[in-house]
């Protein structure tokens, strides 16, 4: 019988190193729909995620939290370890909903930018996940979408890039 092996998605390590911004995405584990079930950990989720983001000296450029998955445009020093932080800070948390249910799935997805994509474009593209989910009409109305680089980001949304 012939193993398959587990695909790694990371890029090397000092590529996370490099200041680059990268487009995430975090999936719940099993893609359970936390986020929807519990809009108080959702709530939680943003305070934790624009404190880690505070405290490391993160730029956040844009997040949307879906039923079961997290989209984030962020640039941080070492991506690998602000992920790591968010997602240990918010595993407790969720635990306090649901004792026997993992939070997150293994690892996460991401994409450096190049020069030539746009912040505001990328930004725009995971506002609008609420809309291409069926979720809303109106991105500007989905409550768990923001930006910390942007505080007025609904004014940033559809804005020439």
């Amino acid at each position: 019988m012939k193993l398959r092996l587990r695909k790694h998605p990371r890029l090397p390590q000092e590529i996370y190193r490099e200041g680059h911004v990268f487009f995430t995405t975090l999936c719940t584990h099993e893609r359970y729909r936390w986020f929807e079930r519990y809009p108080e950990l959702t709530r939680q989720a943003v305070a934790t995620l624009q404190a880690t983001g505070h405290e490391r000296g993160a730029v956040i450029y844009a997040w949307s939290f879906l039923p079961d998955h997290v989209h984030l445009l962020a640039q941080d020093d070492d991506l690998l370890q602000f992920v790591r932080v968010f997602k240990g800070q918010l595993t407790p948390l969720a635990r306090t909903f649901e004792t026997d249910r993992r939070l997150w799935q293994v690892s996460f997805y991401d994409h450096a930018l190049r020069k030539e994509d746009s912040l505001r474009r990328i930004a725009g593209y995971i506002w609008d996940n609420p809309v291409r989910a069926g979720l809303v009409e109106d991105p500007l109305t989905y409550p768990w979408s923001g930006s910390q680089a942007w505080p007025d980001w609904k004014n940033v949304y559809g804005a020439e890039p």
